[in-house]
C-alpha cells in the first residue's frame, strides 16, 4: 500500500469582485508569478462534482524551473550526465476546491510545498490574475473545533481576544450569526476585533469549552453555545475558528503567558500523495460536509 500523506482543509474567502466562478477561471486559465528564478502556476485543471454535490475543480499548484537539470545515462560511455530541461517542476501540490463550502483541501508537502506556502501563492495566482483590481482572496485555515476549544479549557486566565473575519459566503454559523449578520449589514469586507484586559477579560469562551467537553453529540454544540455568547470577541473566535478568518486567544496558563491561534489546529486527513482527482473531490466534499454538521454551519 502505498504512504499515504497529509491534506489540509481551509476556506477561500472571497472579497471584492472575486466569486467562485472567477476563482475556476483563475485555476484553469492561469498566470505565472515568479519569485527568485522559481515559477509557480495552476496545471492540470479538471471541473469535478460527486454525486448529491454541487460542482468544484481539481487542479495542482506547481512550483517549477525554466531551466532545470536531471541525470541521465549517457549510453556510449556507459555513464551519467547532466541535461537541460525546461520548465522542470520541484514540486506539484493536487488540491480540489469545493464551493458549496467555500472549501479546499490541499496537499501539504514538508520543505517543499508546506500549507503557509501554498496559501500564500494560490492568494498571489489568483489577485494577480484580475490584476489585484478590488479583488481578494484568502485561504484560511479550518479548525479543528473539539482541539481548539478544549485547549483554551485549559487557560487559568483570558488577558487578549484578536481576530479577522469576513462576512461567510454561502455558509453561516449559528454560534456567530449576530456578527455575520453585523458584517453584512455594514457592508464590510473585512472587520477586526481586539480586546484586552490584563486582569482577565469577562470572557464565556471557558464556558463553551466546559460545554463542547460535556456533551457527547457535536450536532449539538451550537445549541450549547448560542445562550452563552454575550460578547463579539467570543464570537469573531468561534468564526474564526469556523475559516473564516484567523484568530488569536492570549492568557495565563499555570503563571505562563499562552498564545493559541485558531491555525495551529487545522483540520487535516490522509490520503494519497499523487490522488485520483474525482477520488480526491468526494473524499474532501465528505469532509467538509462533516465539519459543517459537527459545527451546525448552514446555509441562508
Amino acid at each position: 500500500m502505498a504512504k499515504q500523506t497529509r491534506f489540509y482543509l481551509g476556506r477561500v474567502l472571497k472579497r471584492g469582485g472575486i466569486d467562485a466562478e472567477k476563482i475556476a477561471a483563475a485555476v484553469e486559465q492561469p498566470v505565472t508569478i515568479e519569485y527568485r528564478g522559481t515559477r509557480y502556476s495552476f496545471i492540470d485543471f479538471e471541473p469535478m462534482s460527486a454525486a448529491g454535490a454541487s460542482s468544484g475543480f481539481y487542479a495542482k499548484l506547481v512550483k517549477y524551473k525554466q531551466q532545470g537539470a536531471v541525470t541521465v545515462v549517457h549510453e556510449e560511455l556507459h555513464a551519467s550526465r547532466s541535461a537541460e530541461v525546461q520548465n522542470l517542476i520541484d514540486v506539484a501540490s493536487p488540491f480540489v476546491y469545493v464551493p458549496q463550502f467555500s472549501g479546499i483541501a490541499y496537499r501539504h508537502i514538508w520543505n517543499a510545498m508546506p500549507s503557509d506556502q501554498f496559501e500564500r501563492v494560490f492568494k498571489e495566482l489568483v489577485e494577480t490574475k484580475y490584476q489585484k483590481f478590488f479583488v481578494g482572496c484568502d485561504v484560511e485555515p479550518i479548525s479543528d473545533f473539539r482541539t481548539f476549544i478544549k485547549r483554551l479549557s485549559r487557560l487559568d486566565l483570558i488577558t487578549e481576544l484578536r481576530a479577522k473575519v469576513v462576512p461567510p459566503n454561502p455558509l453561516f454559523g449559528p454560534c456567530w450569526k449576530s456578527l455575520s449578520e453585523y458584517l453584512r449589514k455594514r457592508k464590510l469586507e473585512e472587520a477586526q476585533f481586539v480586546e484586552i484586559g490584563g486582569a482577565g477579560i469577562q470572557t464565556r469562551l471557558k464556558d463553551i469549552a466546559a460545554s463542547v467537553q460535556a456533551e457527547d453529540k457535536p450536532t449539538n454544540w451550537p445549541e450549547l453555545m448560542e445562550p452563552l455568547l454575550d460578547g463579539v470577541g467570543d464570537a469573531a473566535i468561534l468564526m474564526s475558528a469556523d475559516g473564516y478568518g484567523r484568530g488569536v486567544v492570549k492568557g495565563v496558563e499555570e503563571g505562563k503567558s499562552v498564545v493559541i491561534r485558531t491555525s495551529e489546529n487545522q483540520k487535516s486527513f490522509l490520503f494519497d500523495p499523487d490522488p485520483s482527482p474525482l477520488r480526491l473531490f468526494e473524499i474532501a466534499y465528505d469532509q467538509l460536509q462533516r465539519v459543517s454538521d459537527e459545527q451546525g454551519l448552514e446555509h441562508p
